[in-house]
């Protein structure tokens, strides 16, 4: 079942070039105000999980290039919406 209405392509795993199959990832935008916000929630509960070293730094590093980005893009930044957006139908 794929979960995300808004976003469809193709999606590969760095690590070894496999495909993400539709069924296990959603699409968040650099520009969404509400991620930006959500991201270090993730990173904490990630933290409070025991989530390795590892994958806590790359998150860390994430948020970093993702402030990066919202600072040199402002203009961008906004409150997500999908009104007048065609989704797929997934029903």
């Amino acid at each position: 079942m794929k979960l995300d209405a808004k976003f469809d392509g193709t999606i590969h795993k760095v690590k070894d070039g496999s495909i993400v199959p539709d069924d296990e990832y959603v699409v968040f935008l650099a520009k969404d105000n509400a991620f930006a916000l959500a991201l270090p929630v993730y990173r904490a509960i990630c933290a409070a999980m025991g989530a390795d070293d590892e994958h806590l730094n790359a998150v860390d590093r994430m948020i970093a290039r993702l402030h990066l980005w919202r600072g040199q893009n402002r203009s961008k930044c906004k409150t997500p919406d999908a009104k007048g957006e065609r989704l797929l139908d997934l029903e």
